[in-house]
């Protein structure tokens, strides 16, 4: 058991995008897909890595807490937002809808990037 934990682990490694991944994932337009979006993959492995990182709260993994999902206008990627360890902080795990897999995660924050 300890060594199929370990391979999991493994599988769903993390990967932190750089600014510049992370905005070439946006579209020409980000639609708010929140309240009708069908996930294409279980996120929760790879939030649970996120997590042991002290990226994302026990509450977020626990309760599988999404707060936005934003899918770009050609319906490329999802941008998953979860609440980070402060207000106006997110961890963005971006989701490749055509491979059904998760290029990655970016830590935006809304403060430093908007002067909130």
């Amino acid at each position: 058991m300890e060594t199929e934990s370990k391979l999991l682990s493994w599988y769903f490694m993390t990967t932190e995008l750089t600014e510049e991944e992370f905005k070439s994932t946006f579209g020409n337009k980000m639609i708010d897909v929140t309240d009708s979006a069908e996930p294409v993959l279980d996120i929760w492995p790879y939030v649970k890595q996120l997590n042991e990182q002290g990226i994302v709260a026990d509450s977020v993994l626990n309760d599988e807490r999404v707060e936005h999902v934003y899918r770009t206008d050609t319906s490329i990627f999802d941008h998953v937002l979860l609440s980070g360890s402060n207000s106006n902080q997110y961890a963005v795990v971006v989701v490749d809808l055509n491979g059904c897999k998760i290029t990655g995660h970016y830590l935006l924050d809304l403060t430093s990037e908007y002067d909130l």
